[in-house]
């Protein structure tokens, strides 16, 4: 008779891999022209982007990674829902884990909102693509502030949630200085043949453009103008086409 040997030992863990979307928010993406260098599907829609886990992480941290993000995408799932200050309660019970878990994963609040504002950031990310620099500049700037418009929308919620906290007011500089880099790159390559022919001056006119299509201008055209999304989208475009004249 031959002996038993140990039975296989299965490993289980819980893999945190990119969540399906639901369809919402689909946004009709241009298709890139060719040689912009810009990749990617003509339709794109929110995506759920996971926090990394660890190849080999044993079940308990790629739990607590789990859980970590829930609390991230509850927050956002709330202020998207319309909620302009979300206790620690309503999310932790829309995550549907106790509410000591969100000081376990965050070291506070203010981390927690850090990172939903830089969670939804990098979701969306994808509507800043590459626009040519070739064509009318009429047509580039049009191109340019609709992806604007559309970026600006997606974070204003979270961004609203994140200004209103001013233990959160240093991290969250942080990252629209990122934004603001990656944006002042995209501003310098679509309108690149406008800055050789001005010269001395393109510097300027960068600067200028920089701060009329930027985070700040978008702010204060929506909430302390109060204009519409389409109204805040034209003015800005109205005030790129005059600096590029």
């Amino acid at each position: 008779m031959v002996p038993e040997g140990p039975s296989p030992v299965r490993r289980r863990g819980r893999s945190v891999g990119t969540m399906g979307t639901d369809g919402a928010d689909r946004i009709p993406r241009a298709t890139p022209a060719a040689g912009s260098g810009a990749q990617g599907p003509t339709w794109a829609s929110r995506e759920r982007v996971p926090l990394p886990v660890p190849r080999h992480a044993d079940g308990r941290v790629a739990r607590g990674q789990e859980t970590r993000r829930l609390l991230v995408e509850s927050l956002l799932d709330l202020v998207d829902a319309g909620a302009t200050a979300p206790t620690n309660q309503q999310i932790a019970e829309r995550a549907g884990v106790a509410v000591r878990l969100v000081f376990r994963h965050f070291r506070d609040t203010e981390g927690l909102v850090v990172a939903a504002v830089a969670l939804q950031a990098e979701r969306h990310r994808w509507i800043l693509f590459a626009v040519p620099p070739r064509g009318p500049p009429d047509i580039r700037i049009r191109a340019l502030c609709r992806q604007r418009r559309l970026y600006f929308e997606r974070l204003t919620p979270i961004y609203r949630v994140a200004r209103r906290r001013s233990d959160a007011a240093a991290a969250l500089r942080g990252l629209l200085a990122e934004d603001r880099a990656r944006m002042h790159l995209q501003l310098a390559g679509t309108f690149a043949p406008e800055m050789a022919d001005r010269g001395d001056e393109a510097d300027d006119l960068l600067d200028a453009l920089e701060q009329a299509t930027g985070w700040e201008a978008w702010r204060a055209r929506r909430d302390g103008q109060g204009q519409t999304p389409a109204a805040a989208e034209r003015a800005m475009a109205f005030t790129a086409g005059r600096l590029l004249r």
